[in-house]
């Protein structure tokens, strides 16, 4: 799990390739290398300089990894013997300021969001996709309750269906951040210490495995955290491989899902038509959970397009801006806070959900 880099910031174990705007779209869009590396390459190169094993931080992290984990010391030190640093990755998590005369920045835009991640491209490889993977997709939705195209959705905004999972070195990535991040470097810390005791265990190849300027990795961009909570491996056939198994990130995603409390046959949400004088802010989701009724928020004047969602069921309005400072709104349920629960952005869930729309309608 993101239209923007605070959506990263609060987000708790997925933070994947549509973090920014997100996925290739938003990498395709950074500057070459100039404009993003500047900023911290001359201060990692100075922390760095003797190594990253001539650092007090660094030794404290290998001692408590050694134990905490019992793992050896001369293990852990190899992995930091000969790693370089991402300060590209860091850009991208912390921005440096703007300079004088720089552009403002863009104004969030749901349209141009969604045209970057449910076009008609990603519908058609959607649909090989499923076509492709039928019968996981089946039995996985049997299991976990959650539709076949929603769980399609997620992997092909994610990832296109796994064709672009990231190019930053993940161990690389986790170390620059968590030691050197002035945002959230904790965070980065204990995804690198989940990292490193899955390389430990065999799960990943800590020499190989590269993913998103955050850390996130494989078909379904999770964080080493949510590998290590909600990975399964299709059918029990072995360690869950998100990386070059199709079927065990199908089969993860519906579980992550389903462990954030999915309800099966419910409906997600609801286009909203405001009527004039309406207040549609009022009833804008606070925390990413729905907290009135249907009822109440229609008797308001605020109406559903489709009326697909029943009176009783809890929901609330999410907003979804343009850069014309025009705002749409969307009834949400509770299936659509659990997709928040991969990504808080409203802006992602609801383009997952238009894709899965497109996905789920016929050829």
């Amino acid at each position: 799990m993101r239209q923007s880099r605070r959506s990263i910031l609060q987000a708790g174990g997925l933070i994947g390739l549509a973090g920014l705007l997100p996925g290739q779209a938003v990498l395709a869009q950074q500057p070459a290398a100039k404009s993003p590396r500047e900023p911290y390459a001359e201060m990692l190169a100075d922390r760095l300089r003797f190594g990253w094993l001539g650092r007090s931080d660094v030794q404290e992290f290998i001692s408590m990894m050694s134990d905490r984990h019992g793992l050896p010391r001369p293990w852990l030190e190899s992995q930091f013997r000969n790693l370089g640093a991402q300060p590209r990755a860091l850009a991208l998590i912390a921005p440096p300021p703007p300079s004088p005369g720089d552009p403002p920045p863009r104004k969030r835009s749901w349209a141009r969001y969604l045209s970057q991640h449910a076009d008609a491209s990603r519908t058609k490889e959607g649909k090989e996709f499923l076509a492709r993977h039928r019968e996981v997709f089946q039995s996985v939705a049997n299991d976990s309750g959650v539709p076949a195209h929603i769980i399609a959705a997620i992997i092909g905004v994610e990832t296109k269906y796994g064709s672009f999972t990231g190019r930053f070195p993940a161990v690389e990535t986790l170390a620059t951040l968590g030691f050197d991040s002035p945002r959230r470097s904790e965070f980065f810390l204990r995804e690198l210490e989940t990292l490193l005791v899955l390389g430990r265990q065999g799960i990943v190849n800590l020499k190989e495995v590269r993913g998103s300027f955050a850390g996130a990795l494989g078909l379904p961009q999770f964080m080493p955290s949510s590998w290590q909570k909600f990975a399964v491996s299709y059918k029990n056939r072995g360690r869950p491989d998100l990386i070059n198994s199709p079927a065990d990130a199908i089969a993860s995603v519906g579980n992550f899902l389903k462990m954030h409390g999915w309800k099966s046959g419910e409906a997600s949400h609801s286009v909203a038509q405001v009527t004039e004088g309406a207040d549609a802010k009022r009833f804008v989701a606070p925390q990413l959970e729905p907290v009135h009724t249907v009822a109440e928020i229609e008797s308001a004047g605020i109406r559903q397009s489709n009326a697909r969602l029943s009176a009783e069921l809890k929901a609330s309005l999410i907003d979804l801006p343009e850069e014309d400072d025009s705002v749409g709104y969307w009834f949400a349920a509770h299936n659509f806070f659990v997709i928040t629960q991969y990504n808080r952005s409203f802006m992602y869930a609801a383009a997952v959900l238009t894709l899965s729309e497109s996905l789920a309608a016929p050829t």
